[in-house]
């Protein structure tokens, strides 16, 4: 496929209002948040320059809190590291949990002596397996409501 030169013409000409002659009036309370706006503008053109500047730099860059503290991102990277572990050992104890209170209930349910119960006892247990004893590793979900 070749490419077509094509000739385009001038974009048509928006129409201005003229120049006026007067000079333009304020309040004052808009030149003052004029003040505000322009000075707001400045420090973040200054505080820019300077993240440009380290950034430019290489300097060793810190996460910033939220409560102005400083933390490395090791730091961090070992704290998210830990909460994974707790959530992981809170998963495995629940499992534990559940897996004793159906064992629990079987050794009642054979001291009693109550066959049908046993054996509905026993259908939920074949049931549960699948929850109980997963086959492949689960990752826990957090869920926002």
């Amino acid at each position: 496929m070749q490419m077509q030169h094509m000739r385009v013409g001038r974009a048509p000409q928006v129409p201005v209002p003229p120049v006026s002659a007067a000079p333009l009036e304020i309040s004052r309370e808009m030149r003052q948040q004029l003040r505000v706006t322009r000075h707001r503008a400045f420090e973040r053109l200054q505080e820019n320059a300077q993240w440009t500047r380290q950034l430019l730099d290489g300097a060793d860059v810190e996460v910033e809190t939220p409560k102005g503290l400083q933390a490395s991102t090791v730091l961090l990277q070992t704290q998210i590291e830990a909460k994974k572990q707790a959530a992981e050992e809170l998963e495995r104890q629940l499992m534990q949990r559940q897996e004793t209170t159906f064992e629990d209930m079987m050794t009642t349910l054979k001291a009693a002596g109550d066959a049908a119960a046993l054996k509905l006892c026993e259908e939920k247990v074949a049931a549960q397996k699948t929850q109980l004893l997963p086959t492949k590793q689960r990752k826990m979900e957090i869920v926002r409501l």
